[in-house]
């Protein structure tokens, strides 16, 4: 199975701004999608940059609370981790962890497609570690039935 059968997908899709975009706007779409991150894009739409929940609060601090001159681009965490499209489940696990971090951007060509969380990712695991358990019980179950 690859990221895209990750199904915050609505989320995932919207959860993205600009460089030039106020922090406090950033911050306050986070609040409403629900995220802790969003991509950062070019106009182009090439991925630039990644904010999260934890840039926002190192910023923060560092203005002693002011944001009103901050904009996405002055605390975005580059380079950003990216993955293909087609990417393994697997393989997104291996690149979080291997990055220490916390969410992975999707992309197709270089392109932005959405962002998912390691959350997202591990409940999709556990939904289809629990699916095959189920599968390989009613098997076991059907086989032990006399006449099957």
């Amino acid at each position: 199975m690859s990221v895209q059968s990750i199904e915050n997908y609505e989320a995932g899709i919207r959860a993205c701004c600009m460089p030039e975009t106020p922090l406090l706007s950033a911050a306050q779409r986070i609040a409403a999608l629900d995220v802790n991150a969003l991509a950062v894009l070019d106009r182009s739409g090439a991925v630039a940059g990644i904010l999260t929940d934890h840039d926002i609060i190192r910023q923060l601090v560092k203005s002693e609370g002011r944001l009103d001159d901050v904009s996405v681009g002055d605390c975005m965490s580059t380079p950003v981790i990216t993955c293909e499209i087609n990417t393994s489940l697997g393989e997104a696990l291996r690149l979080m962890g291997q990055n220490g971090i916390r969410h992975l951007i999707v992309t197709r060509a270089a392109a932005f497609v959405r962002i998912f969380s390691l959350k997202d990712l591990l409940e999709k695991i556990h939904q289809d570690d629990v699916l095959e358990a189920e599968i390989l019980r009613e098997l076991a179950i059907g086989r032990s039935v006399p006449g099957v």
